[in-house]
């Protein structure tokens, strides 16, 4: 018979009442592997965010260069002037429009981007667009 020990937790007298579990077995490398794996979507993923991030702040100059451009066309400043200044303020390789007439003087700006990823090639892209429309100042000549 056992004796029962009485500074034991357990009150087999020290022994546990069930068997022992078996040790786990070793699980060295399954982060790395799982990460390995993981590695190449988590790289697209922060491509595809930067794109994005990339793609507003480009909007946001398209914007910023045609509502300059409205406004020095409102005020009559040669077009093709303006044009120069909003190609100049506006992302590289943006198509500028400029239009002048009827009380109205509208620029519109456009760019295209696409992603480049190494190995997927680059995707179809998008067109960004930005206009502004300002009224012409009511003392200058209308221009053809």
């Amino acid at each position: 018979m056992v004796q029962h020990d009485p500074h034991s937790r357990w009150p087999t007298g020290g022994v546990r009442p069930w068997p022992p579990r078996p040790p786990l077995p070793p699980e060295r490398g399954m982060v790395t592997a799982e990460t390995a794996v993981a590695l190449p979507f988590l790289v697209v993923v922060a491509a595809l965010l930067a794109w994005v991030v990339g793609l507003g702040i480009t909007q946001v100059r398209l914007v910023d260069a045609a509502r300059e451009g409205a406004r020095s066309v409102a005020r009559g400043d040669d077009t093709s002037q303006v044009r120069a200044g909003v190609v100049r303020d506006a992302p590289d390789g943006a198509e500028v429009r400029v239009q002048d007439g009827s009380g109205t003087a509208r620029v519109t700006v456009s760019v295209r981007r696409t992603l480049e990823l190494p190995l997927l090639g680059s995707s179809p892209g998008v067109t960004l667009r930005a206009s502004s429309v300002s009224a012409t100042e009511g003392d200058r000549e209308e221009s053809p």
